[in-house]
């Protein structure tokens, strides 16, 4: 709905065709390993597959193929092959990003007029099923480490943060995004969302530095990113 857009399976083509090169620069394929061992990874999908996918019914026929709890799986199946794919080009260090609280996105209240429990209720659901494939990754790939990222719980922590948690910064226009050629809000630290979906620069710091240094499980886990990277 929102254009062309580059899925998870042609990124992995093209990380394929980077470790090639790399390889190449490196002097070959196990320097290039070796390399890649060291790197993170930070996967953050999911999203649209419920916002721009599942929650649009009138245009994709998944929201009447699958149940909530069907399609998170068929997601989750997915990723795992990709992030099994990824394990085997040389990835062992692995942010996996749970969905936040995509019904209470300007765009979501602005349409319903309050949160949509259905969709927090769907996104929770595929968070809580990832962070359990984290727990099965970390169990069966000895010498890898993966750490699931809450974004649901960075979302409800962070309202005390800012004073506009329900509006977007600037003027939204038929498909949520900002209208070209205006000036948006010039407080924009103050908000949480940048556009009908997206977070500003300013709630995007708070949560990455939770991501980095928190020890608190309930936004990340089994580590934090520092402890990810030092290990």
């Amino acid at each position: 709905m929102q254009g062309a857009n580059v899925d998870l399976e042609l990124q992995l083509q093209n990380h394929k065709t980077i470790v090639s090169k790399i390889a190449i620069m490196l002097g070959g394929v196990q320097q290039a390993s070796q390399h890649l061992n060291e790197c993170l990874y930070y996967v953050n999908i999911g999203s649209n597959d419920y916002i721009n996918n599942y929650f649009l019914p009138l245009f994709y026929y998944t929201n009447r193929t699958y149940n909530p709890n069907q399609y998170a799986q068929v997601l989750i199946d997915r990723l795992s092959r990709s992030i099994k794919n990824l394990h085997n080009a040389g990835a062992r260090k692995m942010v996996l990003v749970g969905i936040g609280a995509i019904g209470c996105t300007p765009n979501a209240i602005a349409t319903h007029g309050s949160c949509v429990e259905e969709k927090n209720a769907a996104a929770l659901i595929f968070s809580s099923k990832l962070k359990c494939l984290v727990d099965r990754l970390n169990k069966k790939f000895t010498g890898s480490k993966f750490i699931f990222r809450n974004s649901t719980s960075d979302f409800y922590s962070s309202l005390n943060r800012f004073k506009v948690s329900n509006a977007a910064c600037c003027r939204l226009i038929f498909n949520s995004m900002c209208a070209p050629n205006e000036t948006p809000c010039e407080n924009r630290d103050e908000y949480v969302f940048w556009d009908g979906f997206h977070p500003t620069s300013a709630a995007n710091e708070l949560m990455a530095l939770r991501s980095y240094n928190s020890s608190n499980p309930q936004f990340i886990y089994p580590m934090n990113v520092q402890q990810l990277i030092q290990s």
